[in-house]
């Protein structure tokens, strides 16, 4: 059974949910909250559905209006969240919980299936960042990490990191990054259909900007996605613009999404299909902002990214990355490089991901159809 609440995260799961699905082994469920039940978010859990997974259990924790965009409004959804999940879990009693990132839904779900003795399998432990000022994400990840009983994680620097948290090395995995699968994966559609569904600036040179707020800079964020979306209409390229996610932030962030809009090379979206975003991407001149989509999937494609202020320093990354402060300055020289150096450019389209091949999912099913009993999986003992 697996937990997701969000397009973004569900998008990561998807493949290896497909290829456990496609295995006899294996009886694959669906925990859908958050996000995925929101009118703000499109009700991204038609997707699931649309994909062929049993929804198990809607869980309706999301926070919406004012209330919700605050962090006392994100640690109340994952009060709601836990109420829900000690529920399903109880009811369902399935074989393995799975869950992805460093969200508070995944902490949720640790914490549950462990007072439920539910073996858990946590997917992208052990990844690191250190924005100025911290981010609540950079604790959930590490303590959801303590929390569960298997470990696939990203990288080998990864893996690492969780052993020296004082995990058992059977219990983790290198299997590389799952949103690489679906890059590999999925057909490709023409820019006549993306055109279709995104406007003809799909035809066109393109950038895409994708930006989050960090718990210790909300008051900044808007100043910086405004600068981000100013300099990129500055290059003359068109701007395909996504919506943030739904951290405390998000409203500040979509206000600024709706001024921009009045420009007539802005294009903002919300939950594309698969097919479309893919080839979206691929397209893409640049990706520009701090999502960490220009880390762990455009190197793979060969995608160059300016990463913009503190989310996501410091984290394992590729040579397509540019991390650079949030000066106007400093972002017209990263975009230059990005969009007119042939070079670097080539360089960027030469390069190997460090977050893997594009064959997490045969190496996560391999190792989950290895597994020891129950009993052994819930006996942790730490290293240390």
């Amino acid at each position: 059974m697996a937990l997701s609440a969000i397009r973004s995260e569900y998008d990561l799961l998807y493949p290896l949910l497909k290829g456990l699905q496609a295995d006899s082994a294996f009886d694959v469920g669906v925990i859908a909250a958050g996000a995925h039940l929101s009118k703000l978010h499109r009700y991204s859990v038609r997707l699931i559905e649309s994909d062929g997974f049993p929804i198990v259990e809607r869980i309706q924790n999301f926070r919406m209006g004012e209330k919700g965009n605050t962090a006392a409004g994100r640690v109340l959804s994952g009060a709601r969240l836990l109420s829900g999940l000690t529920a399903v879990l109880d009811r369902e009693r399935p074989d393995l919980l799975m869950y992805l990132g460093d969200r508070e839904e995944p902490l949720m779900a640790a914490v549950a299936a462990n007072y439920l003795g539910i073996p858990s399998v946590h997917i992208a432990g052990g990844d690191n960042a250190h924005p100025v000022g911290g981010d609540v994400d950079e604790e959930a990840r590490h303590a959801t990490t303590k929390l569960s009983h298997l470990h696939l994680t990203m990288a080998k620097a990864h893996e690492r990191r969780v052993l020296r948290l004082g995990e058992e090395s059977w219990r983790v995995r290198t299997v590389g990054n799952p949103g690489l699968d679906r890059l590999r994966c999925e057909p490709p559609i023409g820019v006549e259909q993306l055109s279709k569904v995104v406007g003809s600036a799909a035809a066109k040179d393109y950038i895409i900007v994708i930006y989050h707020a960090v718990s210790s800079g909300l008051t900044k964020a808007p100043a910086e996605f405004a600068l981000c979306l100013q300099q990129c209409i500055d290059t003359g390229l068109d701007v395909f613009v996504g919506a943030p996610n739904s951290d405390p932030g998000y409203a500040d962030l979509m206000r600024i999404t709706e001024q921009f809009s009045k420009h007539p090379r802005i294009h903002p979206y919300v939950n594309l299909p698969r097919s479309e975003f893919v080839a979206l991407l691929k397209g893409a001149k640049a990706i520009v902002g701090n999502s960490s989509l220009g880390l762990l999937e455009a190197s793979f494609i060969g995608v160059p990214c300016v990463n913009v202020g503190q989310r996501q320093r410091e984290r394992l990354a590729g040579i397509n990355v540019q991390f650079i402060d949030a000066e106007a300055v400093d972002l017209r020289q990263a975009l230059q490089k990005s969009l007119f150096d042939h070079h670097y450019r080539a360089k960027v389209k030469r390069a190997k991901s460090p977050y893997g091949d594009g064959f997490m999912v045969e190496r996560a099913i391999e190792f989950l159809k290895s597994l020891p009993p129950r009993e052994s999986l819930l006996d942790k003992r730490i290293t240390y």
